[in-house]
């Protein structure tokens, strides 16, 4: 599932949540108050890269990380695709 950064105008707080794209948080998680919005989140993927070895390419950091998001989004839609329509 991903994670959606908000930010409460009343606390002035920044927080993490992990759910459904479908799904819609209510409230601020810190005071509770129903004025905040979604932010851009910036991801941040680290590795350790061993500088002895020859086969790391220039970018692999980078294809890799957009090869994770794109299984996390196949594996998404997958399960949004097994639900049922309620109108």
């Amino acid at each position: 599932m991903p994670c959606y950064n908000y930010h409460c105008q009343a606390c002035d707080e920044y927080f993490e949540i992990q759910h459904a794209m479908t799904e819609n948080q209510e409230n601020c998680l810190k005071c509770d108050s129903l004025e905040f919005k979604r932010v851009l989140s910036v991801p941040l993927y680290v590795k350790k890269i061993n500088k002895n070895t020859q086969d790391a390419q220039p970018g692999s950091l980078v294809e890799e990380y957009i090869e994770k998001n794109r299984q996390a989004v196949k594996e998404e839609k997958n399960r949004l695709s097994k639900q049922e329509y309620k109108p």
